[in-house]
């Protein structure tokens, strides 16, 4: 099956779902390209600008196509991307994003190739659209919601990559529910290495084997309340207890409560290898507010986590750690104190971390990416973890957590 995908932006060498879903589609038999703008978006003031062109990513094709403007970090405008689309004769078009202009193109091309399977997804949702409720409203409620009104009928189906970013399709944007699947994030399980064994990596930092390693990583700014991890790890007496934390710390309150704990240890920005090597040799893993890509990273580890529950991570723990439901610092300690406390159920929660790899392995996503072009009815992932046991849509926070 030839697949074309279309997203406004890529990051080379990141670990993004435009970055590894064609990888595993391609791993899986298929002819895989990527068509995108001649831009990334900057992410960690890394380069922007690239050559129009073809290149490749992870082994699958990338064609460059150059842009007219682009409204940051949103959409852009490509310059005629009808004539690439139609270059590559897709049996397959899988659109990065519903809220672009480009959506309008493919709708097109569908229109008149009927057969084309046209597949849009969707990474929005509450805890991280626009903050200000007035333009939020006129934003998505309004514009975007109109706009695929008018123009979004040809697509056969609308993918949400968590469970509150399909809610989001819905309620938002106004898709029918009947058109929304889950097809969440993937663990990067066939490319995962880590850039260190286990011996040298304790030797890198100064650590020993009989220590239980805690890790939290990130860009770490005052919003995102990472000093209530600080705060709370303060209170536990545990010498033996470890806090690494990795990223670029944003915050004066993180700086300052690691100065006054030397069992707090920053490891600094790493680069993704080294991201691996912590999730790999740590005991568990903890983050308090929103969803990030580590989530997933850490699945591929196959590492235990205290996460805060709502819609965008409620799918990502089945018996393999903890959730949070207020976030505050007394709840976080004692999650942390249960895990310190009780060996053994952070054993019994690694035994079940590598069942929810393989469950959302990106390997299993692509599969069942491909199945939607031929048979539309909800597949696996979406029957389980859009299922009452996972999502609650009753709890107030499910769909934006507060902070």
């Amino acid at each position: 099956m030839k697949i074309v995908h279309i997203a406004q932006y890529l990051n080379p060498g990141m670990g993004y779902q435009e970055n590894l879903l064609p990888y595993y589609q391609q791993l899986l038999g298929h002819d895989v390209v990527l068509l995108t703008s001649t831009l990334s978006n900057g992410f960690n003031k890394s380069k922007r600008q690239f050559a129009r062109g073809e290149t490749t990513e992870q082994g699958f094709r990338v064609v460059r196509i150059g842009v007219a403007g682009e409204l940051r970090d949103k959409f852009v405008l490509f310059r005629d991307l009808r004539t690439f689309i139609e270059t590559e004769k897709p049996d397959y078009i899988f659109h990065h994003m519903p809220t672009t202009l480009s959506v309008r193109t493919v709708c097109q091309y569908k229109k008149d190739h009927p057969a084309v399977f046209l597949a849009v997804d969707n990474h929005a949702d509450l805890t991280i659209s626009i903050e200000n409720k007035f333009l939020r409203t006129l934003y998505y409620n309004i514009f975007w919601k109109l706009f695929l009104k008018l123009f979004g009928a040809p697509i056969d189906l609308f993918f949400g990559v968590t469970p509150a970013r399909c809610l989001f399709l819905n309620e938002e944007l106004g898709v029918q529910a009947d058109k929304i699947r889950l097809l969440p994030i993937g663990a990067d399980t066939d490319r995962f290495q880590a850039s260190q064994t286990r011996v040298e990596f304790l030797a890198r930092y100064g650590l020993s084997e009989d220590q239980v390693l805690i890790t939290h990583g990130g860009k770490m700014t005052p919003d995102k309340q990472i000093d209530r991890i600080l705060r709370a790890f303060r209170r536990i007496p545990n010498e033996n207890a470890r806090l690494l934390l990795f990223g670029s710390i944003e915050d004066p309150a993180v700086e300052s409560l690691m100065r006054e704990d030397p069992r707090i240890i920053s490891l600094g920005w790493l680069n993704r290898a080294d991201t691996l090597s912590v999730l790999q040799h740590c005991d568990f893993g903890i983050w308090n507010t929103r969803h990030t890509t580590l989530l997933e990273d850490s699945l591929a580890a196959g590492l235990p986590m205290i996460l805060r529950y709502y819609g965008s991570t409620c799918h990502l723990l089945d018996e393999s750690g903890f959730f949070l439901y207020e976030g505050s610092v007394r709840e976080i300690q004692e999650k942390i104190q249960l895990l310190l406390d009780q060996p053994g159920l952070l054993a019994d929660f690694r035994r079940a971390a590598q069942h929810q790899k393989a469950a959302l392995s990106y390997l299993a996503v692509a599969a069942e990416s491909v199945q939607y072009a031929t048979a539309q009815t909800p597949q696996l992932i979406h029957r389980k973890y859009m299922s009452e046991q996972f999502c609650d849509t009753t709890y107030e926070q499910f769909r934006k957590i507060k902070l």
